[in-house]
């Protein structure tokens, strides 16, 4: 959150370099050079006041001048600023206190300095060996006699006591004053519903907030929950923004908001909607996206505070805001909130002054809030005298928190960095390496500073490492590469560790096989039998570097091509894979193209096909016909599509050479035999004659035949019987009748062209341009 001032002008040496152009005077000449690479240390644990919680982040430094006294009254201090002293060799505790400093001076009462902000404590080590550790832990102090302890106000709240974790932090009782009084912690009773109070003439939070002197005149600024929604006056909120634009560390929890959500700019750092209800107790989870958070989350696992890593239990909630607004970082969210607000921001801190954007300040000043209470009193601490409304329990999680909170809002920032603190390298093809990530380290503290190893976990290794010596304020790179080894979802761990300080980056990737294909499956739909149709596969390369081309093989009704592709495929790049279906049959025909091999690289390279063959079929009802020269005669053409065949067919049919003056005919040349369609077929003929069945038989005959029936009509008219006269009749009738219709002994007039008697076949044919289907129609011609 804070970043190193790009003003130190000065850089600090780490394992017995000296300040540049400075002659060495002083301890400096008690530093000695060891054989190999050995080196006299001072290793060792620094801790809270109370002896027992590891304290992180805290500068350890031996100095070679007078450490000066801090100036009284809120400072913004230049953030990285060296410490007072002229340190000669220091460095930064790690998340479990530990220290060791290289290179320190040999000889007895080696002057050595705890320092977190204004918290600060002068030590000597009695003596140190040359070429040799000694060991040496340090406690910040309990009271002023010890060192120096922030000057903090407490405005007390009837809701919350947290006055009560500063006691519990180790700091003794009788610097728990009124402010007249002479100790590091003042106490003020909240205006509106105060808590507990030193005695009778403890002031009120007024006299605090609405004089910006008298507020200006802390270190720290405490506002816990005074159990209500109170407004404050506008001169109170604009001191409050005073103090800690100048340098200030404020807390502020629970009800405390109202210092903040109507007080710009603050009512900018996050998205407050103070309406909504309280929320149930619940798990929340530290957010480890960023340096800080990691080493919150090892720390409260180490004091035991919390048994999963990065997790913790907490209860009396609010919910005032949903989310935080960059760069007011989030540190802590409830695993389980409302539906609109799923993971609601239970602690968040931001920077002082807060800059307008494009501009950069010092941001000296900082704030933290909370939405839940640190002591959940049983009963109200209001009326009651410090420390009467203190429990002697053990520290609660949610005191353990605060208590971290308390040094992490106090102290400069000289904590190393890791960022990104997460990295996905994407898809890569197992066995290939992708093209280093860079993850930048940076060293926000006074003291030159190393980092002793860098490590990655895993399918993942560092392929580069530019901090084997890195200056005060500055940054320097480590590169990681990929290479997976198994296909699916690959994680590890980037591991950076500098004088204790262990930092972590998680690391993801994907293992994939060397080649994709795309689309997976192929539909080729309905095709003739017989026919083929192509369709296309992109085959894509996910290697780096080239790659041969697989050799693809396919079942079913199907064949394939990769000659589009080459003998091999550069990395990264794609070609088209040509895959074809000739239906042998009717009806679903599946297949599938693919690589048949083990080998990772060509894993999962195979596509789904399917396709369906269709036809039609042709048929003729009555399949034939017998007809005299010059009548017609008809047949029915049907034709029926198979397996979904639904294509335009094309109608028509032929006469037989030979049939001279036939024809055949259709209703219609043109089908779509989605179910069965049938066509009437007309095949016509054309007789010799004009008169249709004229035999050759008649004339004069005819003529005879009547004359013989007339005569013999006549002659017996009176002899012969009623039978005899009605047959002569009729035969005399017959006879005028043929002689009359052309049997008149005269031949009537003949077509040019005729159909003569026989058989003869018709065709009837059917196309969809690809299928053809026949049938044939047998006629038979007769002349009469």
């Amino acid at each position: 959150m804070r970043t190193f001032s790009a003003l130190l002008m000065v850089v600090l040496g780490l394992g017995g370099q000296v300040y540049a152009q400075v002659p060495c005077t002083g301890l400096c000449l008690q530093q000695v050079t060891c054989p190999g690479n050995g080196t006299t240390a001072i290793s060792g644990m620094v801790y809270a006041p109370n002896g027992t919680d590891p304290l992180p982040n805290v500068t350890v430094y031996i100095p070679n001048a007078p450490v000066a006294a801090f100036t009284p009254g809120v400072t913004c201090d230049v953030v990285g600023a060296p410490p007072s002293g002229s340190p000669l060799v220091g460095t930064i505790s790690a998340v479990d206190g530990s220290f060791i400093l290289t290179n320190v001076p040999v000889g007895s009462n080696i002057p050595l300095v705890i320092q977190s902000g204004r918290w600060r404590r002068q030590l000597v080590v009695p003596s140190t060996t040359g070429c040799a550790t000694t060991m040496f832990n340090a406690v910040m102090p309990q009271n002023q006699t010890q060192g120096d302890i922030p000057k903090i106000a407490i405005a007390t709240g009837s809701a919350d006591q947290v006055e009560c974790v500063l006691r519990k932090v180790g700091i003794q009782d009788s610097e728990f004053t009124d402010p007249s009084g002479s100790g590091r912690i003042n106490v003020y009773l909240g205006s509106h519903s105060p808590g507990a109070q030193v005695d009778t003439a403890t002031p009120s939070e007024t006299v605090l907030m609405g004089n910006s002197s008298t507020l200006n005149s802390y270190d720290v600024l405490m506002l816990p929950c005074e159990g209500g929604q109170y407004t404050q006056p506008a001169q109170q909120l604009a001191n409050m923004l005073t103090f800690a634009n100048a340098g200030g560390r404020v807390y502020a929890s629970h009800f405390s908001y109202v210092w903040m959500y109507q007080n710009p700019p603050f009512n900018g750092v996050a998205n407050w909607d103070v309406s909504q209800a309280q929320l149930p107790d619940g798990t929340a989870t530290v957010d480890t996206s960023f340096t800080g958070g990691q080493t919150l989350a090892e720390w409260l696992q180490l004091v035991g505070a919390s048994t999963t890593l990065g997790q913790m239990p907490i209860s009396t909630l609010r919910h005032d805001l949903n989310g935080v607004i960059a760069p007011t970082q989030s540190w802590l969210a409830l695993n389980a909130g409302p539906a609109d607000d799923p993971n609601p921001v239970m602690q968040f801190v931001f920077d002082t002054p807060i800059a307008p954007a494009g501009t950069t300040v010092n941001q000296c000043g900082r704030v933290l809030f909370n939405e839940y209470h640190v002591e959940n009193p049983p009963t109200s601490p209001a009326g009651k005298d410090f420390p009467a409304e203190c429990s002697t329990a053990a520290m609660t999680p949610q005191e353990k928190l605060l208590e971290y909170s308390l040094f992490e809002l106090t102290d400069e920032g000289g904590q190393p960095s890791l960022a990104p603190t997460s990295q996905d390298f994407g898809s890569e093809a197992v066995t290939f390496t992708t093209p280093p990530e860079t993850f930048t380290w940076t060293n926000n503290s006074s003291f030159a500073a190393s980092v002793s190893s860098a490590i990655a976990s895993g399918d993942f290794s560092v392929s580069s490492n530019s901090c084997s010596s890195v200056a005060a304020g500055t940054s320097c790179q480590i590169g990681v590469v990929f290479t997976p080894t198994a296909l699916g979802s690959r994680a590890g761990t980037l591991t950076v560790v500098s004088s204790g300080n262990s930092l972590t980056a998680s690391l993801t990737g994907t293992g994939v096989p060397g080649f994709s294909i795309s689309p997976t499956s192929l539909s080729f739909g309905n095709l003739d039998v017989g026919a083929s149709a192509t369709q296309t596969i992109t085959l894509t390369s996910n290697a780096s570097s080239a790659l041969p081309v697989p050799a693809f093989v396919t079942t079913g009704d199907y064949s394939v091509s990769t000659k589009a592709c080459g003998v091999t495929l550069a990395g990264l790049s794609s070609c088209l894979i040509s895959v074809t279906f000739t239906p042998e049959a009717t009806g679903p025909r599946s297949g599938t193209v693919g690589v048949n091999s083990t080998n990772l690289l060509l894993s999962g390279l195979t596509a789904m096909l399917s396709g369906n063959g269709v036809d039609f079929s042709l048929g003729l009802s009555p399949p034939s016909g017998t007809v005299v020269a010059g009548d017609s005669a008809t047949s029915t053409a049907t034709v029926t599509p198979i397996a979904g065949f639904a294509s335009p067919v094309t109608l028509s049919c032929t006469v037989a050479a030979g049939a001279v003056a036939s024809a055949c005919g259709l209703g219609s040349t043109s089908v779509v035999p989605t179910s069965a369609v049938s066509e009437a077929i007309t095949v016509t003929t054309t007789s010799q004659y004009t008169v249709i069945g004229y035999g050759g038989f008649g004339g004069g005959y005819l003529w005879l035949v009547a004359v013989g029936s007339g005569w013999l009509l006549w002659t017996r008219r009176r002899s012969a019987g009623a039978l005899v006269r009605t047959g002569l009749l009729v035969a005399l009738l017959a006879a005028i009748g043929f002689s009359m219709t052309g049997c008149s002994g005269k031949l009537p007039a003949q077509n040019a062209a005729y159909t003569g008697p026989g058989n003869y076949t018709v065709t009837v044919t059917a196309t969809d341009g690809f299928l053809v289907h026949s049938a044939t129609f047998s006629l038979t011609v007769t002349a009469k």
